[in-house]
Order: C-alpha cells, then structure tokens, then sequence
C-alpha cells in the first residue's frame, strides 16, 4: 500500500482510531484501475471505514451513510427533528459520488468501485468552473434517464436521454456532507440541476408539509427525503403510496421474490403513507397495484416458458470510445447472476453507441426450475 494512503486516512479517521490503522486498511482496501486512474475502496465495513469510501491522492471520498426508512412522515420528524429541515423528492436513478482526481472529474458508485459510464458524462451536468474553484469538494449525482447503462427497460438512449441531479455536496476527508442549506446554494450558483425540494421546516410547518406530500403523490412521485439542516444530522426515506404502482423487474432477486418479502415490503410502506395522508381503501386503484406486482412476474414466466433467456438490450452514448470499452469490463465484472453480451459499438455524432445485451441467467434457471414441476418445501 502507497503511503499517502495511510496519511489520508489518518486524516480522515478520529483519534482514537488511528492506532490500529494500517492493519485495519490492508484488510479493508482494494485497488482499483480505471484507464490512468487509480485509486483505493473499502469492501467490507470496519470501524471507522464504511464500505464504499474511497482514497484518491487528493484525499478521502467518504462513503455514502446508510438512510433509515420511515413508513409515517410527520411522526418520524416529531420523533427525530428539533432544527429546521428539507424535504427532496427522490428522483429516479442510480447514486455515484465525482471527484477531481488526476485532472478530470472521476465517479465512484455506493460500493466505491469507479463508473466509466458516470465517469465520461460527469462533465455534462457538473460545469468545469465547479471543480476549478472546488477541487476539495466531491458531488453526489443521482443520475437517470433511458439513455443510462443501468436504465430498465432497455431503450436507445440519446446523449440527451440521460439526467442527473446534485444530491449531496461532500467534502474530501469529512464524512457528513456539507449543510443541505449550502448544498443547494453550490448547486444553484454552478447551475448544477437539484431535485425539486420545500423548506426550510419547523416541526410546527406539518400541514403545509402534508399538502405537498400529497401533492407530488398525485403527480406520481417515488418517495422522499427528509434532509436536515445541521450536516451532522442522518437524513430520512420514505415512500409515497403511489410508489406500489411502479413495475418492478421480476428477475431481481427472484428466489426472494417468490418468498413474498420484497411485495411484504412494498405493500406495508404504501398502506402506512396512504393512512398518513388520509387515503382510504376506496382511493386505491386495485387494479394498477395488482399490476405493478404480479404482471412482470406473468410476463417472465410466459418467456422462460417459451424458452426465451429473461434479459435487457441496452443502447448508451458516450463521449469516448475507451470509457465505452472500460464501461463494458466494469459491467461485467458485476453482473455476477447473469453475464454481458456486446453487440457493437461504433462512431455516433461526437462519441460513440454502445450496444449491449444483460442477461439474468440465474434468475431464467430459477423460473426454469419451477417451470419443470420441481417440488418445494414450504
């Protein structure tokens, strides 16, 4: 291990935490290359090292903490909050944190591994002057769009067919984000998008908080965030009843799906936010939530069935031709229920298409099983 590793997390860690470090840090991290970058992530949780954290030369990209889920909004901020806070709607995509590192901006995703994808786009939605006034500051993205390699179903994705949103501001070395209040002035002075949000609230502000809540569940909205003030604070998660409509791919993690604890899930989280906003069982639309859950599970049985391999076709642009090759790599080396098929990648205005194929090979053996008349203990 390179000694300005050590000497970042030294930096990084508490007092009291730094005697046992290094033995700690040979157990924890793994190097990582991506083209001429390289750098170090924690894989696995130890004290003081939270799995995703990542160690550039320039310093120590804390890792995203862990949000606590809530099922009844305004209980949870009476329960939890005393300081003013802000509640961010939870915009569709996947997380990734950008640092400037080796002079361009390089994205690492929650488990701390780099995204060539993120990686070449970053520029897109983050402006060069943010880093070039910033450089100790890292942005956590939510990135979206049809046009992403992570996008479902798959789709030819444009250049403008991908969005992203500033979610946290961190800074190198410090483990809470900064302030929410700071975060969205960053954001708005650098002209870096922020998803929609309301406050600052008092705990006394609840019927005004109630109506908006309502407001984006009629609009169809996945859930929200509640973020403090004070950046020591953990932020909250919550789920809005219209989120049991959405579809949800049958494949992932099918054995658990059968199992009935990810519909469990969903069902409790919508029936708790609809009792809160006062939604009775005569408001719901059965038939949707019948079809958000049960309809992708039919459609997979009825192409395992035929004999078909359940499975996406992506199409993503990228700036460069070698973040399209790195991007391929990396989307191999973690897909390990299901494998990667390249189908071309060619020359598209100013960048490159990347076709590709991901296929979910244990989650079509698991239908195949169930398929055959195997027998299962209850």
């Amino acid at each position: 291990m390179q000694d300005w590793v050590l000497e970042r997390l030294q930096q990084f860690v508490g007092r009291g935490d730094r005697e046992a470090l290094e033995q700690r840090a040979e157990k924890a991290l793994a190097w990582q290359q991506m083209g001429d970058h390289g750098s170090y992530r924690v894989v696995q949780n130890l004290p003081a090292l939270g799995r995703g954290l990542v160690v550039i030369e320039e310093g120590v990209v804390p890792e995203y903490s862990r949000v606590r889920r809530v099922f009844h909004l305004t209980n949870a901020i009476v329960k939890y909050y005393y300081s003013p806070f802000y509640i961010e709607e939870q915009v569709p995509g996947y997380h990734a944190r950008v640092a400037w590192s080796g002079g361009r901006q390089v994205a690492f995703i929650r488990d701390g591994r780099c995204c060539a994808f993120t990686s070449d786009r970053a520029p897109d939605f983050i402006p060069a002057p943010f880093f070039a006034e910033h450089p100790e500051l890292a942005v956590g993205l939510t990135v979206g769009g049809k046009g992403t390699p992570y996008a479902r179903p798959g789709y030819r994705g444009d250049a403008d067919d991908v969005e992203a949103w500033g979610t946290e501001i961190f800074e190198l070395g410090v483990r809470e984000p900064i302030a929410t209040a700071d975060k969205y002035a960053l954001l708005e002075d650098y002209g870096i998008a922020a998803p929609p949000h309301v406050g600052p609230f008092e705990a006394g502000d609840l019927a005004e908080l109630e109506a908006w809540m309502k407001e984006r569940d009629e609009a169809g909205g996945q859930g929200l965030l509640l973020k403090p003030s004070e950046r020591h604070h953990r932020p909250l998660k919550y789920a809005l009843p219209s989120a049991i409509q959405r579809r949800s791919p049958a494949w992932l993690g099918f054995d658990n799906a059968l199992a009935g604890d990810p519909y469990l899930e969903r069902l409790a989280q919508a029936a708790c936010a609809a009792t809160e906003l006062r939604l009775g069982p005569e408001s719901w639309d059965f038939e949707a939530v019948g079809r958000a859950l049960l309809e992708p599970l039919a459609e997979a049985a009825a192409a395992v069935a035929a004999g078909e391999p359940l499975g996406e076709d992506f199409s993503v642009w990228l700036h460069g031709e070698a973040a399209a090759e790195e991007l391929l790599a990396q989307l191999e080396e973690r897909a390990p229920a299901g494998s990667i098929e390249r189908q071309s990648l060619e020359p598209e205005g100013d960048g490159w298409r990347l076709r590709f194929r991901r296929l979910h090979t244990e989650a079509t053996a698991a239908l195949e099983r169930r398929l055959s008349g195997a027998s299962y203990r209850d």
